[in-house]
C-alpha cells in the first residue's frame, strides 16, 4: 500500500512546514499559477470544492512574498481636500512614511477665546459702562444699569459657549479646526501583498465611505477623509487580489474590477445611497495588482465576457489523480499533516488503508484517488471525534464521578475549617492561661492549679494533634491513590486511543461528513423494509433486479423490475406502459431492442410459440421505487425482462445487474459502480453483472460474485432458466 512501514502515524516523520510542499497531485496546475504570479498574469482557478483552491493561491503568495527582493514599501494617506471636502485626496507615499502635522493659515483660522480674555473683556465693559454713566440722571439710571446687564449677560453666555465648544468653520465664516487637517494613515503595506476578499463583499472588495450620524459636514460631523474605507483592490497593490466565490460576484462589480485591470486605479464612493458618505468620492488610488479568482466549473459563466477576456490563464484543477505507490505516499503525507496540524490522535496503518480506499470509492474506480482532500480532512477529524467518544453509561458515570468528588472535596474543606477553628480555640486558651501564670505567681495555690490545667491542656493538645497528622497522612494517601488512578488513565489512554479502522468505517457508515449521503442512508433505513426483495428465489418470469445510485454521494440500492406482456385489444398499437419514473428513454429503447432481437431471432433462445409483436400490450414496473432514479444503467436489465416476459421462459433470482445497453447489443459502462455491488451483497445476492469496462473501477469485490460482460449475448446463458 505505502512505501514505509509503519504501525501508527506517530512513527512518521513531521511533515514539510511549507504550505507548497503540502499540495497534492496538482504539480501542473501550481506550475502554471507560479509562471502568472511570476510574470505579472490574471488567472482564473475552477474545480470542485475541496480540490486545494484557496490553498494554493496562499502558498504561492507566501512564496511570492518570501523571494520578493524588488519590493519597495509604500503607504496610503488620506487627506483633506480644501477647496471640496466632498473629495478627499488619497495619496501613495513611497518608502517610509513620516507623519506631518499640518497647521492652518493663521488668516483661515479663528481660535477660541480664553478664560482669561473673557475676564479682560468684563473688566474693561464694567469700566467703560461706570464711566458712560457718571453724567447720567438719577432717574434713567436704573433703566442703563439693567439694559447693560443683559447685554453683558448675552455677551457672557457667547464667550463662554465658544470658550467650552470652540469655533469652527461652520460658526465662524473661513474658520477650520486643525484636527481636521491633519492626514489619515490608510494603509502600510511594508511586504508584497496577498488579500483575499469574497466576491459577494462588495465594501470589502471595492472600499467605502462610513456613514456619518452627525452629518457629512463639520462642525458636527467627521471629515470625509476620516471615514474612508479602503478595499481590497487597493490594498493589493503591487501583490496579488485572490477573489474567490466567484458566482456571487454582480456584474456592477466586475465592471469596477475591469476598469481597476485597465486603468490600474480606482476611486473610492459611498456605496450606500441612504448614507452621508453617498456624495462623497476620493481621487482615483492605484490599484496595480495581479488578479487570481477562482470558483467552481459552472460559475465561469456568472463572468462576463470582457472580464474574462481580461484574464490570462484559464486553469481547471484535477479532482482524481492515479492511484501510483507515489501518490498513495503523497495521501498519507496529507493524513500525518491533517493529524498534526489539528492535534489529533495518531491513525493506525489499517485505517490509512481505509482512508485510501475510502479515497478510491470518492474517486469511483480503484485506479483513482480522490483530489477533493477537505472531504477526508473532515472524515479523519470525524474518526478522530468517534474515538474518543464515549457511550451514555461512560459519560453519566464519568459525571457523577466528578460530582462526587467535589462533595468529597467540600466535606474535606469543611472539616479543615472545623479543626482549624478547634485549633485557634486551644491556642487561645494556652495564651490565657500562661498569662494567668504570670499574674498569679506568687501564689502557690494558683501556680498549681495553673500546672495541673496545663498538663492537662499538654495532654489534650496531643491528642488533637495525633488526630491531625493520622488526618492529614490520610488525606496525603487519598491525593496519591487519585494521582496514580489519574496518571494510569492518562497512560491508557495515550496506549489504547488511537484512530482505527473501525472509526473510519463508522463515519462512512453514518454518513456524517455528508447531508446528502445522510438522506439516503435514511431513506433506504425506512424504506427497506418495505421492500419485497428476495434474493436467491425461485426463476420467475419477467421478475429482475437492476441496481442504482441515490444521491449525489451515491448510495446502492436494488430495484424490482416487473414486466407483463398481454395481448393488445388494438392490435397494430404497439402500446408501452411504464410504471414508475425511472429514465423513461432508456426503458423505451430497451424494450424497442428486445422486441427487435426476438423478431429478427437473434437471441440464443426457443420459443414454444410463434410471436406476433404487432399483437402485444407492453407493461414494465418499477417496483417500490421510491424515488426518482436517472441514467440508462437500467437499460440491460429492463431488456432482459421484457425478453423473459415475451419468450415466456424465467429469469434466475440469484444475481443482480447493471449496465447501459446500445443498439447493436453492446453493454456499456455506467456510474457508481461500487455502490451498485454494495447493495448487491446487503440484500444478499451470490452474484451480480457489471460491464466489462467498469471492471477497472471495482473496490474490493468479496463477498459477491463479479461477472464482467461485453454484450448481451453473454449475458443470456448466464440469467436465464432453460435448456437450448
Amino acid at each position: 500500500m505505502f512505501s514505509v512501514e509503519f504501525k501508527t502515524t506517530d512513527e512518521l516523520p513531521e511533515p514539510s512546514p511549507r504550505l507548497i510542499d503540502q499540495i497534492i497531485g496538482q504539480d501542473e496546475a501550481l506550475k502554471i499559477v507560479l509562471s502568472a504570479i511570476k510574470n505579472k498574469r490574471h488567472a482564473l482557478l475552477l474545480g470542485d470544492p475541496g480540490v486545494g483552491k484557496s490553498m494554493m493561491v496562499k502558498a504561492v503568495g507566501d512564496l511570492v512574498e518570501k523571494s520578493a527582493s524588488d519590493f519597495s514599501p509604500y503607504t496610503l494617506v488620506a487627506k483633506p481636500n480644501l477647496k471640496n471636502s466632498e473629495k478627499p485626496m488619497v495619496e501613495l507615499v513611497e518608502g517610509d512614511y513620516k507623519e506631518e502635522v499640518e497647521t492652518a493659515k493663521p488668516s483661515m483660522v479663528k481660535n477660541p477665546p480664553s478664560f482669561i480674555t473673557l475676564i479682560l473683556f468684563m473688566i474693561a465693559f464694567t469700566a467703560i459702562t461706570s464711566y458712560i454713566m457718571r453724567g447720567l440722571p438719577e432717574e434713567k439710571m436704573l433703566g442703563v444699569i439693567a439694559m447693560t446687564s443683559i447685554v453683558a449677560f448675552a455677551l457672557a453666555f457667547v464667550m463662554v459657549f465658544m470658550t467650552i465648544f470652540g469655533a469652527t468653520k461652520g460658526q465662524m465664516a473661513g474658520a477650520v479646526n486643525p484636527l481636521d487637517l491633519k492626514p489619515v494613515v490608510l494603509y502600510e503595506c511594508k511586504k508584497r501583498p496577498l488579500v483575499r476578499a469574497s466576491a459577494y463583499n462588495i465594501t470589502k472588495l471595492l472600499g467605502d465611505i462610513k456613514h456619518c450620524p452627525l452629518g457629512g459636514k463639520p462642525p458636527l460631523g467627521t471629515p470625509p477623509h476620516k471615514r474612508i474605507i479602503l478595499g481590497a483592490v487597493h490594498e493589493a497593490h503591487k501583490g496579488i487580489l485572490y477573489v474567490d466565490e466567484i458566482k456571487t460576484m454582480p456584474p456592477e462589480v466586475q465592471d469596477y474590477i475591469l476598469t481597476a485591470l485597465q486603468d490600474k486605479r480606482l476611486a473610492i464612493s459611498g456605496r450606500n445611497p441612504n448614507s452621508s458618505g453617498a456624495t462623497v468620492e476620493t481621487n482615483p488610488i492605484p490599484c496595480d495588482f495581479t488578479l487570481i479568482m477562482s470558483g467552481n466549473m459552472d460559475d465561469v459563466n456568472n463572468l462576463r465576457a470582457p472580464l474574462l477576456d481580461r484574464i490570462d490563464y484559464k486553469i481547471v484543477l484535477k479532482n482524481k489523480m492515479e492511484n501510483t505507490q507515489e501518490n498513495r505516499d503523497k495521501l498519507l503525507q496529507f493524513i500525518v499533516q491533517e493529524i498534526r496540524n489539528n492535534n489529533l490522535n495518531p491513525m493506525t496503518y489499517e485505517a490509512c488503508c481505509e482512508i485510501v480506499k475510502i479515497a478510491q470509492l470518492l474517486a469511483g474506480s480503484r485506479d483513482k484517488l480522490t483530489l477533493r482532500l477537505r472531504r477526508l480532512s473532515n472524515i479523519i477529524k470525524m474518526a478522530n471525534d468517534i474515538a474518543m467518544g464515549k457511550d451514555i453509561k461512560n459519560m453519566v458515570e464519568e459525571m457523577y464521578a466528578e460530582e462526587k468528588d467535589k462533595d468529597a472535596k467540600n466535606k474535606d474543606n469543611e472539616d479543615d475549617k472545623k479543626l482549624k477553628n478547634i485549633m485557634e480555640v486551644l491556642n487561645k486558651i494556652t495564651m490565657e492561661k500562661e498569662i494567668d501564670k504570670d499574674k498569679e505567681k506568687n501564689n502557690k495555690n494558683e501556680e498549681n492549679k495553673i500546672k495541673e490545667v496545663k498538663k492537662a491542656d499538654k495532654t489534650e493538645t496531643k491528642e488533637i494533634k495525633k488526630q491531625n497528622k493520622e488526618r492529614k497522612e490520610e488525606e496525603s494517601e487519598k491525593e496519591e491513590n487519585k494521582k496514580e488512578q489519574k496518571n494510569k488513565k492518562t497512560y491508557s489512554k495515550k496506549e489504547t486511543t488511537y484512530i482505527d479502522i473501525e472509526h473510519v468505517r463508522a463515519v462512512v457508515d453514518t454518513g456524517i461528513y455528508s447531508m446528502a449521503k445522510q438522506v439516503a442512508i435514511d431513506y433506504l433505513r425506512n424504506f427497506k423494509r418495505y421492500k419485497h426483495i428476495v434474493p436467491n428465489d425461485a426463476p420467475k418470469i419477467g421478475v429482475i433486479h437492476g441496481l442504482a445510485v441515490l444521491g449525489s454521494d451515491g448510495l446502492g440500492d436494488v430495484t424490482k423490475i416487473i414486466t407483463e406482456i398481454i395481448d393488445s385489444k388494438n392490435p397494430g398499437t404497439h402500446l408501452l406502459n411504464i410504471s414508475g419514473d425511472l429514465a423513461k428513454h432508456s426503458i423505451t429503447l430497451a424494450s424497442a431492442l428486445s422486441k427487435k432481437l426476438v423478431s429478427e431471432g437473434k437471441l440464443p433462445l426457443k420459443s414454444d410459440e410463434e410471436i406476433d409483436l404487432n399483437s402485444k400490450e407492453i407493461y414494465i414496473q418499477f417496483s417500490q421505487s421510491y424515488s426518482k432514479i436517472d441514467g440508462d444503467s437500467a437499460t440491460a436489465a429492463v431488456c432482459l425482462s421484457v425478453i423473459s416476459s415475451l419468450m415466456k421462459i424465467p429469469l434466475k433470482q440469484d444475481f443482480a445487474i447493471t449496465g447501459s445497453l446500445d443498439l447493436n447489443g453492446n453493454i456499456l459502462a455506467i456510474g457508481g459502480v461500487n455502490e451498485k455491488i454494495n447493495a448487491a451483497k446487503e440484500y444478499g445476492f451470490k452474484r451480480v453483472i457489471i460491464p466489462m469496462s467498469n471492471m477497472v473501477d471495482v473496490i474490493e469485490p468479496e463477498g459477491i460474485e463479479i461477472i464482467p460482460v461485453k454484450t448481451l449475448d453473454e449475458i443470456i446463458p448466464l440469467v436465464f432458466e432453460y435448456d437450448i
